[in-house]
C-alpha cells in the first residue's frame, strides 16, 4: 500500500439533485407511506452517483478484497424536494490492523454535503477495508 491513498486525498466529487420522483420512489421502497418530506436516509442515493470502481482503482485496492466496514450519517440542516446535493469525499485516516487472517489496511472516507445555498446539510463517514489475500 505505499503508493496508495493518502489522508487528505480527494477520492472523488458528487453533486446530485433531490427529484421528486425519487424521493417518493424512496420513501416506498422504506416503507415511509406518509412521504411528507425528503427523509433523512435519502443522503444513501449518493452512492448511485459516484463511479465506485474509480474509488477503489484510485486507492490501490484489490476488489475481492475489500469489506464494507460501516457507514454512518450526521445531519445538520434539512434537505428539500428542489435542492442539489454536492460535496467531496476525501480520506480522512488510513490504519494498519493485524486481523486473524493477516493485515487489513483500513480506510476511513468522510463526504460533507452541502445544499445549493452553501448550508452544510449532511456528512457521510464510511470505513472501506482491505483485509490480506
Amino acid at each position: 500500500m505505499a503508493d496508495g491513498p493518502r489522508v487528505g486525498l480527494v477520492v472523488d466529487e458528487v453533486d446530485f439533485p433531490i427529484e421528486e420522483g425519487k424521493v417518493r420512489e424512496f420513501t416506498l421502497a422504506v416503507g415511509d407511506r406518509a412521504n411528507v418530506t425528503v427523509p433523512l436516509t435519502f443522503a444513501t442515493v449518493a452512492g448511485h452517483w459516484r463511479d465506485q470502481a474509480a474509488m477503489v482503482e484510485l486507492l490501490g485496492l484489490d476488489l475481492p478484497r475489500i469489506v464494507v466496514g460501516g457507514s454512518e450519517w450526521e445531519y445538520h440542516a434539512p434537505v428539500a424536494v428542489g435542492d442539489r446535493l454536492r460535496g467531496q469525499r476525501v480520506v480522512k485516516a488510513i490504519t494498519e490492523r493485524q486481523g486473524g487472517r493477516g493485515p487489513m489496511t483500513i480506510i476511513a472516507l468522510e463526504t460533507r454535503l452541502h445544499r445549493g445555498d452553501g448550508q452544510l446539510s449532511i456528512v457521510q463517514r464510511d470505513t472501506v477495508i482491505e483485509v490480506a489475500a
